[in-house]
């Protein structure tokens, strides 16, 4: 930690102007001591066009330019998946601190490279992991964690939607698009949140022959003999809501799991009875998009010198990643893997 007093507004610059940065925009007008200072594209005509609409102050189409900018403290990276650790490091290179759409990298090598620099250069650096600072999910999370339905035993996360057509950028190798990185990130993160690290990994899915995967089935196992069940797909529906159960009951999280505004709760309460199976439910609102839990949080850090937020340090990110390429490997060298 560092100087626990705040200091100015944090200047916010976003690298990016698809869906997820135009969320991330609208989402930053409701956080107190942030200013839209910058963006940047490919394209400066589009830079322009993004900036006049969302109340930024400048427009780049250069990540030189913008990383020299004395005029911004902080940069939100919403580029495809090859280019996350890249610019991040780069950014971090220069002072900048970074929050970085997930996935932080593409594997748990860049993971640790941007958790190392980020240490050395003494700036804040996280994983856009919006799910764990949304009000319904972290209330889920310490309710599990507090004994609510006794020992977790099983967790289960799915997140399965069609996404694109088979030449959309969404499916490219060039960009390291991945269904693991993309949707199953979100189940494994549930499961290391409630879990921990697992002893044991089992993976079967579809990989195309360029590498992209499309779908995959995973099973993580621990020495106490908890398990967890995950699946994510984007070329088939899997039911996208999670669970958790226990020695005393379960918790299930709506469709989407990882933005729902409530979840439920069977508990036994002593008896076969009662909550078991007219389950109390926890309601929360929704702000903005859903990023302005996330927003506030990593704003007030970086006001307040902290470099990480306990919420989601990268020492979580990298487990997170360690995980995801266990399960990538299983599927390369899965003799029954099919292509798509």
């Amino acid at each position: 930690m560092h100087d626990s007093r705040p200091s100015s507004e944090v200047r916010w610059a976003i690298v990016g102007t698809g869906a997820v940065s135009r969320h991330i925009a609208a989402d930053l007008a409701a956080i107190p001591g942030s200013r839209r200072a910058a963006v940047l594209s490919r394209s400066l005509a589009r830079a322009r066009v993004f900036a006049d609409e969302f109340g930024f102050s400048r427009a780049f189409d250069d990540i030189d330019a913008l990383v020299a900018d004395s005029q911004v403290d902080a940069i939100y990276i919403a580029t495809p998946h090859a280019l996350h650790a890249p610019m991040a490091l780069q950014a971090i290179a220069a002072g900048k601190h970074v929050l970085v759409e997930k996935p932080l990298a593409v594997n748990a090598t860049e993971a640790r490279q941007i958790a190392a620099a980020a240490q050395r250069r003494g700036v804040f650096a996280m994983e856009a992991m919006w799910m764990k600072f949304n009000p319904s999910f972290r209330a889920f999370v310490d309710q599990a964690r507090a004994g609510r339905i006794g020992d977790i035993r099983a967790v289960r996360g799915y997140f399965g939607l069609p996404l694109g057509a088979a030449d959309s950028p969404l499916w490219s190798a060039e960009r390291s698009s991945s269904t693991l990185l993309d949707q199953g990130i979100y189940p494994v993160t549930l499961a290391l949140e409630l879990l921990g690290t697992p002893s044991g990994i089992t993976a079967d899915g579809h990989v195309r022959a360029d590498g992209v995967d499309l779908t995959e089935y995973v099973t993580l196992r621990y020495d106490g003999g908890q398990v967890a069940h995950l699946a994510a797909s984007m070329v088939q529906f899997i039911e996208p809501t999670a669970s958790a159960s226990g020695t005393a009951g379960w918790m299930t999280i709506p469709a989407p799991f990882m933005q729902a505004t409530q979840y439920a709760t069977h508990a036994m309460d002593g008896a076969l009875t009662g909550k078991l199976f007219s389950p109390e439910i926890s309601r929360f609102d929704r702000e903005g998009h859903g990023y302005v839990p996330m927003l506030r949080a990593v704003t007030e850090a970086i006001s307040h010198g902290d470099t990480e937020h306990e919420w989601h340090p990268l020492r979580a990110s990298v487990e997170v990643f360690d995980v995801l390429d266990s399960i990538r490997s299983t599927l390369i060298s899965f003799p029954t893997a099919r292509t798509t």
